[in-house]
């Protein structure tokens, strides 16, 4: 294999495949990154969970593959003085690597021993812009469970009827729904379960553009497809919890409140709350109509700050665990949130002023 490439491009599809390059495995060549010359230079990771495949421009001087160690190439390319990038490989899988006066020669591996990506053979597929679907996993991520004792819960369930893309992550404490209306969107209904560690890597691989991404998922795999990059992931086997279940009716209070206000005020009373500890909650309490207060008292310290809010309904004085509240306030843009609780026992609904976007259930604590 001979090419000369951009070494900003090579970076960049580098950087794309590390997220799938296995550490700690018992399979070393599945520590590299396998080159391949098809039309220009494709670059692969794969874990055996997940895949990731980068496509690139390339002017390719001979065809051939080579898997290389994705730590010491990484290092080398980041590193080479100027953006032209040669690249050239003998039949002893090594590597040299030339960019100006600056010259590498490393060992690689055989690409035969490289296990191939999964071939995904789905009947429907999903078509939407790369920045919504980015930015529901990242409103929606952070509250997939992390319990081995749980795998279930450990992934992003995806939900597609009647024209609605959900998204849906529970870990016990907390519960995240993430709904938007997909245009001109004809397909069958579909629900599947993907690994959240899986769905983050496919976020930070999405673009902030409208350009597209294609989702087509299979009985055991699911694959994401923007044109340049591929992403393969196993998919959880099993019945995901029915969320619509475990939703609150009949609200006893309910409070608007700007959401970036409510943030600042929770995670200055975590000053005095050591990471650490558990124990120690934030308060919510009601005093009148027209007021929060936020409040939190530890050996280190306590904090109180009071907030002007539109409340209707009772009175509440309730503790939450504050990371869970600072976890879903961040993703929310909206300038008004509706906060409705269920006495000063139940759990907390964060929702937006108006229609059904986003929902986040938050479980207080007991005292």
């Amino acid at each position: 294999m001979r090419l000369n490439c951009s070494r900003k491009k090579l970076m960049d599809s580098i950087n794309i495949v590390s997220k799938a390059v296995a550490s700690r495995t018992p399979m070393p060549i599945l520590d590299g990154i396998l080159m391949t010359t098809n039309n220009g230079l494709t670059l692969t990771g794969y874990d055996m969970e997940t895949g990731i495949e980068s496509r690139m421009e390339a002017d390719i001087l001979a065809s051939g593959s080579v898997v290389v160690p994705a730590r010491v190439f990484t290092e080398i390319v980041r590193r080479l003085p100027e953006d032209d990038v040669y690249i050239d490989t003998d039949d002893k899988h090594m590597v040299k690597v030339e960019s100006g006066a600056s010259s590498f020669n490393i060992r690689g591996l055989s690409p035969d021993d490289y296990p191939a990506l999964p071939i995904v053979e789905h009947e429907r597929s999903l078509v939407l812009e790369q920045k919504l679907l980015k930015n529901m996993i990242q409103q929606t991520k952070f509250a997939a469970s992390t319990d081995d004792s749980r795998p279930i819960l450990k992934g992003i369930n995806v939900i597609f009827e009647n024209g609605e893309l959900t998204l849906v992550t529970i870990d016990g404490f907390r519960l995240a729904v993430r709904k938007e209306k997909i245009k001109d969107a004809q397909q069958e209904a579909m629900q599947f379960i993907v690994p959240a560690r899986a769905m983050e890597d496919v976020a930070q691989v999405l673009s902030e553009s409208e350009d597209h991404v294609t989702i087509g998922p299979s009985h055991n795999y699911v694959l994401f497809d923007t044109g340049n990059v591929k992403i393969v992931s196993r998919l959880i086997q099993g019945e995901f919890l029915n969320y619509k279940s475990i939703l609150p009716s009949g609200n006893k209070t309910s409070l608007v409140s700007d959401p970036q206000v409510l943030l600042s005020a929770i995670e200055r009373a975590s000053i005095v709350i050591d990471r650490d500890e558990k124990r120690f909650p934030v308060t919510l309490e009601t005093p009148d109509e027209d007021s929060l207060v936020i409040s939190s008292k530890t050996d280190i310290g306590m904090s109180r700050e009071e907030l002007n809010v539109a409340l209707t309904g009772e009175l509440v004085d309730i503790d939450f665990n504050p990371k869970l509240f600072m976890d879903a306030l961040r993703e929310i843009d909206d300038e008004q949130i509706t906060l409705s609780f269920q006495g000063s026992v139940g759990p907390c609904s964060i929702q937006p002023l108006e229609g059904d976007s986003f929902f986040y259930l938050v479980l207080p604590l007991r005292r």
